[in-house]
This record gives C-alpha cells, structure tokens and sequence, in this order.
C-alpha cells in the first residue's frame, strides 16, 4: 500500500518525493509551482499539513531534512486496506487544491 501512495504523489505533478522511500514511510511535499522559494513551499505544506490533520481523518508528521520541510505518510495499522490509502491521497489533492484557491 505504501507503494500504491508513493505511485500516487510521483504520478502528480504538483507533488514531489523528497526522500527514497523506506519501510512504509513516504517522505513528499506539496509543489506546484517549481520556482517557489523555499520559503514559501515551506509554509504550503505546513498549511496543507494542518488542513489534512484538522480532518481528523488522516494524520501526518513532518520533519525536515537537509533544509526541506517534508510531509510524513506512513502505512503502519494493520487493519489498513487500499481503501484507506486512495481516501487519504484524494483528502490530500482535495487539501491541496483548495490551499491554491
């Protein structure tokens, strides 16, 4: 499933992976537009970060790494089913979206 989102966020463009991914984690961000400055890609992702999490559907970290803010999606409950993955890739898109109104 980690690898079914993973395909998700690589097949749009307005997303990047940021970090190979490793175990369940995928390490990405929000990007649409590539000659943002850091800055600015930086504070889009907190607010797609809280927007998602103030849900209370699905819940994602963050951390930085080599001076890029990055999201956090984890794979890790057991009873977790593709289901759960493709809702938590649209809430994000639809998160998204919305931010760049």
């Amino acid at each position: 499933m980690t690898k079914m989102f993973k395909e998700f966020v690589r097949l749009d463009p307005k997303f990047e992976i940021v970090m190979p991914q490793h175990f369940s984690l995928v390490c990405f961000r929000f990007n649409p537009e590539k000659e943002y400055e850091p800055a600015d890609t930086e504070m889009l992702n907190k607010k797609l970060l809280d927007s998602v999490n103030s849900t209370g559907r699905v819940y994602m970290t963050h951390t930085i790494a080599g001076g890029i803010y990055m999201l956090r999606f984890a794979v890790g409950a057991t009873l977790t089913e593709d289901r759960h993955v493709i809702s938590a890739w649209e809430l994000i898109k639809e998160s998204a979206h919305t931010l760049l109104k």
